[in-house]
């Protein structure tokens, strides 16, 4: 329980079900760390947590998680941003600690562990599937990839099937107090400035200035950092006239990046690693798949070919813009996730 309505929805769900429900939050920052300020899972949001397991009626703990929460995630977050990379610290999250962590924690306790994800758990004869929620505006499915068939098996999703208004219905139904509570940030951690300040916040010692520089190697301006950059970036570039420009490529061992057209920026072709498929084993090489490169992307057709040492080819119908190295790709036959990856 994050102390969000869709957690809160979910507990209640459970309990107007009659199952035997108790909630849980994770501590995941230092409170008093001045990189982090007032953030999601913070102390009104454990409290906004403890208010509502009250209200339901059900047990309510907190477990300190900030050593594992800034190892797994923190860490890794400002490392990839500074060898030029894109991280995505929920995916990071749900595979390190939510649904890997506490979902021990659970089964320890005999227990299975729901959240407040906008995503749903399907059958198909003997397998368990994960299926992007009905509410397609709110649908989480992408930050899941990680679940394979031994942790759906112990996972529920209450709210799956729910828009955010029904959710926020139910939370009226139960009197919670956060019924109507604002949507959190995308980034819980990142809450003073952006991606980039809290990198430099983190680890000063590491960022260097550098060059903006065009596909022929022409010099075009100077940047604080690579760590602000993300390939397909258009805004923010320090580049002034000319035609639009986007981040091509980082060259982190240059501090250069690199800014081209939009084609340039895009690509048709590009490779995953560190694969995980819900269903325990990779398609068959060559399967067409809806391939999504980043959360508010539709999708793009293409085919899917995992290799023997693990990487995964993607080859897709038409170029992408923003193919951005430590993002996730996310492969879907229809409202179903076959799998995904990082890509490199």
């Amino acid at each position: 329980m994050s102390g969000g309505v869709d957690s809160s929805a979910a507990a209640a769900i459970l309990a107007e079900a009659g199952h035997e429900v108790f909630g849980v939050s994770m501590r995941v920052h230092d409170f008093s760390d001045p990189a982090r300020g007032k953030s999601c899972c913070g102390p009104d949001d454990l409290e906004d947590a403890r208010s509502a397991a009250r209200s339901l009626g059900i047990p309510f703990y907190v477990t300190n998680l900030e050593e594992h929460f800034g190892r797994t995630v923190i860490d890794r977050f400002v490392r990839e941003y500074l060898e030029g990379c894109t991280p995505n610290p929920c995916v990071a999250c749900n595979i390190e600690v939510k649904f890997d962590w506490l979902l021990k924690r659970a089964r320890a306790l005999g227990a299975k562990l729901a959240t407040g994800h906008y995503a749903r758990v399907g059958r198909s004869g003997a397998r368990l599937t994960l299926r992007a929620a009905e509410d397609q505006a709110k649908d989480q499915s992408y930050f899941l990839y990680g679940l394979d068939q031994d942790a759906l098996s112990d996972v529920l999703f209450p709210v799956g099937e729910l828009t955010k208004q029904a959710v926020r219905g139910v939370a009226e139904k139960a009197k919670l107090q956060n019924a109507r509570k604002p949507e959190s940030q995308e980034i819980c951690f990142v809450t003073r400035g952006d991606a980039g300040d809290f990198v430099a916040l983190r680890a000063p010692e590491q960022v260097r200035a550098g060059e903006v520089v065009a596909t022929d190697g022409a010099r075009l301006g100077q940047h604080a950092g690579i760590h602000r950059f993300t390939v397909g970036q258009r805004r923010g570039l320090g580049v002034s006239g000319g035609p639009p420009r986007y981040v091509v490529r980082i060259d982190p061992d240059r501090a250069q990046v690199v800014v081209g057209t939009g084609e340039e920026a895009s690509r048709d072709r590009f490779e995953v690693r560190e694969a995980r498929w819900v269903s325990g084993e990779p398609p068959r090489s060559g399967t067409e798949a809806r391939v999504k490169v980043r959360h508010r992307h539709e999708g793009e057709l293409g085919e899917v070919s995992a290799g023997a040492s693990g990487a995964v080819a993607v080859r897709l119908r038409k170029p992408v813009r923003g193919v951005a190295p430590g993002q996730a790709a996310v492969f879907y036959q229809g409202d179903e996730v076959l799998g995904g990856g990082r890509i490199v």
